[in-house]
């Protein structure tokens, strides 16, 4: 039998969330509950937990009516969606009886949590999270856990919350196959380079068109959303939009220029070819800071933006050169450690909760 019960709420924007909760599962440390957004996604959570399906919190036919003074949460609007929602949240929570929530991501659910009695741990992520939100978070929390290792930590979230803060850091991905150095250059003396772009991509069409342009002995393969646009495709360019898997691309790769994305930059490094970030702009400024932490802690090369006007030839001869572990030293840690790391953050969660009456 399992020592503590959690349950997991993952934001559904973006898959990285459920992402996590599979890493979570993989670990079978507890018993687990994920609730998010819709059906659940097999292809992602494979492993045995407990799914529950919460109801959208936006639809077409009901009004979206916030508050006139919203600072102190996130997205919170006065309708039945939300009502509808939070019941369902509260159902779940009392017929599995978790002893920590862990909320990734979320104000709204974190403060419910507590205010239904539960211990919760909240994720940390990288960004400019001085709001009113965050911060109210952040304080109510039992502790915080976060992807990524202390080193890569904001200075002054360590001086406010490291007293709680859990690094559980990103255990080594498992599966990966890269190919053989023949095959991977078979029938082409060509060198390669793979873009990876995050779901909600703000990279123009016509950036990646001129670095493809400018670089005519590189052949650019993207995969990730585009912001298309009528620039027509060179012939040294191909779009393979959204992938299951992009990996089998990626390992190919002479080098691979991706978003700071936190799952991106992950699978970056698990593909062990020498990386340049490219940050996209996210709310909390996430992304740009996340690059800026791997570029002073780890010196990952990083470019702050696509502006149109990039010597690309001489960015990627030296970004060729340099080490192609150097993101994977930098993330990741073993199993072992990453199951140590994630028991720990729980057992403290209930550790600090006083004695029941």
């Amino acid at each position: 039998m399992n020592p503590f019960r959690v349950s997991y709420y993952a934001h559904h924007v973006g898959s990285g969330h459920l992402r996590h909760a599979q890493r979570i599962a993989a670990c079978r440390l507890f018993d687990l509950q994920v609730t998010s957004t819709g059906p659940r996604n097999d292809a992602i959570l494979k492993e045995s937990l407990e799914y529950v399906a919460l109801s959208p919190d936006v639809s077409d036919d009901v009004e979206t009516a916030l508050p006139a003074d919203e600072t102190f949460l996130h997205f919170a609007p006065t309708n039945s969606l939300i009502q509808q929602r939070f019941f369902q949240l509260n159902r779940a929570w009392r017929n599995f009886t978790p002893d920590v929530v862990m909320v990734d991501v979320s104000v709204e659910v974190a403060l419910f949590a507590r205010l239904s009695g539960y211990p919760v741990a909240f994720r940390r992520m990288p960004g400019d999270r001085e709001d009113r939100g965050h911060q109210m978070a952040y304080s109510l929390a039992d502790a915080l856990f976060a992807y990524f290792p202390i080193e890569l930590e904001d200075p002054s979230h360590l001086k406010k919350y490291g007293h709680k803060s859990h690094y559980l850091t990103a255990g080594e991905p498992t599966g990966n196959t890269p190919f053989a150095e023949a095959e991977r250059t078979k029938g082409s003396l060509r060198r390669r380079v793979v873009v990876q772009t995050s779901l909600a991509s703000s990279i123009p069409l016509r950036h990646l068109a001129r670095a493809a342009v400018e670089s005519p002995e590189w052949d650019w393969d993207v995969v990730g959303s585009v912001s298309m646009d009528s620039t027509p495709l060179p012939r040294n360019l191909i779009l393979h939009g959204v992938l299951p898997d992009p990996a089998p691309i990626m390992v190919t790769a002479n080098v691979i220029i991706s978003s700071a994305g936190h799952n991106a930059v992950v699978a970056a490094a698990n593909s062990h070819r020498p990386v340049l970030l490219i940050p996209e702009n996210r709310p909390f400024n996430e992304q740009h800071a996340f690059a800026n932490a791997l570029r002073s802690s780890a010196n990952v090369d990083v470019i702050d933006t696509w502006h149109p006007h990039l010597p690309w030839p001489e960015i990627l001869s030296d970004v060729v050169k340099r080490d192609p572990k150097t993101l994977s030293k930098a993330l990741f840690v073993s199993h072992q450690d990453f199951r140590a790391n994630l028991h720990d953050l729980i057992a403290t969660c209930v550790a600090v909760q006083p004695d029941s009456p």
